[in-house]
């Protein structure tokens, strides 16, 4: 086929220059990936933006405080890096800044008394709380509130569906006996 026959690659609306894109995604396939990145995006860019603004928390903090508030010991930093996907360096530079805001501290592990674990303070848990509401807000406003109860219910089984975990694993990534 030649380059000016070349049909558009799936969601573009003309030819792309050079060799054909190898392995290319269905129609489907692409039209479900770049979905569900744009409304990802979209809806933690304005999620980060509010926090920010009204809580002086961004995303990622958010993300620290969510993941401790259901660890009260509070949880080795290795530990609390692999749930919120984040390398040795990246979990550690957030840690420091959420223990600069005085909402995290680092203790003594009970198990190992030479290693720390990180908890939340009560300066955490009260902003956490005062940021939920933001969250919430956000989240539905941008998304889940855009969906029926049904359509909300089938999206949390396509999530399972796709990978296996997502939504019925109490800690994240899912760990086997978690039902991942």
């Amino acid at each position: 086929m030649s380059r000016k026959n070349k049909k558009p690659a799936p969601g573009v609306s003309a030819p792309i220059p050079g060799p054909p894109e190898p392995h290319a995604f269905t129609p489907a396939e692409f039209a479900a990936w770049r979905g569900m990145l744009r409304v990802y995006e979209s809806v933690t860019r304005t999620l980060d933006a509010r926090l920010r603004a009204e809580h002086q928390i961004g995303f990622d903090a958010y993300g620290v405080l969510i993941t401790l508030v259901t660890q009260p010991d509070g949880l080795a930093i290795g530990e609390l890096g692999q749930r919120r996907n984040l390398s040795p360096s990246g979990i550690s530079r957030a840690v420091d800044r959420v223990a600069r805001a005085g909402l995290v501290e680092r203790l003594p592990n009970p198990s190992d008394q030479r290693s720390l674990v990180v908890a939340l303070t009560d300066t955490g848990i009260r902003r956490l709380r005062a940021a939920q509401v933001t969250h919430h807000a956000v989240v539905r406003e941008h998304f889940l509130g855009r969906l029926d109860e049904s359509q909300l219910e089938q999206l949390a089984e396509l999530w399972e569906t796709a990978v296996p975990g997502s939504v019925t694993s109490v800690v994240w990534p899912a760990r086997p006996e978690d039902g991942g």
